[in-house]
């Protein structure tokens, strides 16, 4: 809908809202192979979602906001000729998971 309406929405509880999905086996086997937590390739996937998502960090942690801004940087760097994080069926895996269709 949002990208259909070219709305950008504002996800605040991206990770609270998706521990489950945070916690199974193979979404832990992506992130480790992406060199990320679980947590930060789930904003990875948010971020990746051609500009219509913004996760918000509520974190007051600095150590994870570090690890969020390094896993914006890579988008940036990303959209400048580096490898995506994430690939198209690295996508589609991630959007079934959290049960978003039609991705």
């Amino acid at each position: 809908y949002c990208k259909e309406k070219n709305v950008t929405y504002q996800s605040f509880w991206t990770l609270t809202a998706n521990r489950k999905a945070l916690d199974t086996t193979e979404l832990k086997q992506l992130a480790f192979k992406k060199g990320l937590s679980p947590q930060t390739l789930m904003y990875a996937f948010m971020m990746s979602l051609d500009g219509h998502v913004t996760p918000l960090s509520g974190t007051t942690d600095k150590m994870h906001m570090a690890q969020d801004v390094e896993v914006m940087n890579r988008i940036i760097e990303k959209n400048e000729g580096e490898e995506k994080i994430l690939k198209e069926d690295e996508m589609k895996f991630m959007a079934n998971i959290l049960g978003i269709p039609g991705l």
